[in-house]
């Protein structure tokens, strides 16, 4: 008679893996704390400032203003962006490129980034279980100056197209 020790290996197998099925099927209560909060992965910040950069570079201002975060939009109203970036238009299609992404802290990612021969730095913050886009220390002293005063300095420095 010819041995078959796969065969036993396999029955070996199948009655540990039916003895694990059963253990876990079983009634008793299972006591555990509750699951914490997932953390916010990095790897998520990196797509929301990706899609941020894109929606700017196509010229999805709307859009683009629905990813900021909330101290963000305090600056300027969703109307106000889509009005400047209308009356004013940035060159469209120049792509933005993320040189570099640094965690800050568990809630907020630092985005190095350059467009042509711009180059800046924006931060995302995990807030509300999201990351939210915050724009660059300068193009928001920019917009709080208001639509009217932007667009004519950005007329005055021809940087309309």
């Amino acid at each position: 008679m010819r041995r078959q020790p796969h065969r036993r290996a396999r029955t070996r197998v199948g009655a540990a893996l039916l003895v694990t099925v059963v253990a876990g099927c079983s009634g008793l209560p299972r006591h555990s704390s509750p699951a914490a909060p997932p953390l916010p992965q990095t790897l998520q910040a990196d797509s929301v400032a990706s899609e941020e950069f894109g929606l700017l570079a196509g010229g999805g201002w709307a859009q683009a203003w629905d990813l900021w975060a909330e101290s963000a939009r305090q600056v300027m109203s969703q109307a106000d962006f889509v009005r400047l970036n209308t009356e004013c238009r940035p060159a469209l299609g120049t792509p933005y490129v993320i040189d570099d992404s640094v965690k800050v802290d568990a809630t907020t990612v630092r985005v190095d980034w350059h467009r042509a021969a711009a180059t800046g730095s924006s931060t995302l913050v995990y807030q509300a279980g999201k990351w939210q886009f915050v724009p660059d220390p300068g193009s928001l002293a920019d917009y709080r100056l208001g639509v009217e005063k932007l667009v004519e300095r950005r007329r005055a420095a021809d940087a309309c197209h």
